[in-house]
């Protein structure tokens, strides 16, 4: 079955089977195994930095204060969930994607150690200038998860590749499954944006559409405007780059320093960015069958 096909599944079974939201403790420890294999088949070093990275951290910090100023027309409840939804950096599970789709892995995980400590110390100046905050936004609070998740694996990656390459070899013969722990993290992450909406059945419908709308607006321009971003022929790899969101984040900042109705952008961008990914993959598979 195609690899698309089986990512639309997962995010079906999550809406229609949301159980997976009681052990989402387990989506980093899944997503640290599937960085390994991502990591394990490529050369990460200092030439893995591009040209291209600047123009992605650049469209990281500016894209959300345009959506911001964009949809404050209609609300500034509207305008907050556009900025939670796009200023998140790029999600620890890209370049695991980036291998799915036979694009350039090494770029997109430079994408993940650049951007996520760039938000990480840009956002506690941004976030004042749009709203009143309580309490002082962390750096480390934001920065010692992604550096454990994407740290760890690549830690390990490198040591086997440097004691042994017959046991890289080896071991990367089980890299599908990076693709089936990635198919039950979709699982575990729509389940629990499902069983978010129904526990704020108080949340009214009609704002529930516009957000629906806004998060796929934000997820369609942001992904196409990666495309144009990431390495000459590799356009998937920008697009993952910009487009690939750590959603937890997003939630993190909605829930902390927002409000919960807020949250609703966040929780909307994991099932269509997830359904757009499928897309791409179902892409790189009908140009494979092509040729």
């Amino acid at each position: 079955m195609k690899q698309s096909l089986l990512i639309l599944i997962a995010i079906i079974l999550g809406i229609l089977f949301p159980q997976g939201s009681q052990i989402t403790f387990l989506i980093q420890y899944s997503l640290m195994i599937m960085l390994f294999f991502a990591f394990l088949g490529t050369r990460v070093d200092y030439h893995i930095f591009q040209r291209g990275h600047v123009y992605i951290a650049l469209f990281n910090v500016l894209l959300p204060l345009i959506f911001y100023l964009l949809a404050l027309p209609f609300g500034k409840t509207l305008a907050l969930t556009a900025f939670v939804c796009s200023v998140p950096p790029t999600a620890a599970a890209a370049p695991v994607l980036a291998q799915f789709m036979r694009t350039e892995v090494a770029f997109v995980t430079a994408a993940v150690i650049i951007t996520n400590p760039l938000i990480a110390l840009i956002l506690p100046l941004v976030l004042p200038l749009i709203m009143p905050i309580d309490q002082p936004i962390s750096i480390f609070e934001v920065l010692i998860p992604v550096l454990k998740v994407v740290g760890i694996p690549l830690l390990i990656a490198s040591m086997i590749k440097m004691l042994s390459t017959n046991l890289t070899k080896y071991i990367l013969k089980g890299r599908m499954i990076a693709f089936y722990l990635f198919l039950f993290n979709v699982w575990m992450a729509c389940g629990n944006a499902t069983v978010f909406l129904k526990s704020n059945d108080q949340i009214q419908h009609s704002f529930i559409i516009q957000v629906l709308v806004l998060t796929i607006l934000i997820c369609v321009l942001t992904f196409k405007l990666g495309e144009y971003l990431g390495p000459e022929g590799k356009p998937f790899a920008g697009s993952l780059a910009l487009g690939r969101k750590n959603t937890m984040f997003g939630l993190w900042i909605a829930l902390t320093f927002v409000n919960p109705l807020v949250a609703l952008g966040p929780i909307s961008y994991i099932i269509v960015q997830n359904a757009y990914n499928s897309y791409q993959i179902m892409v790189v598979e009908n140009r494979e069958k092509n040729h």
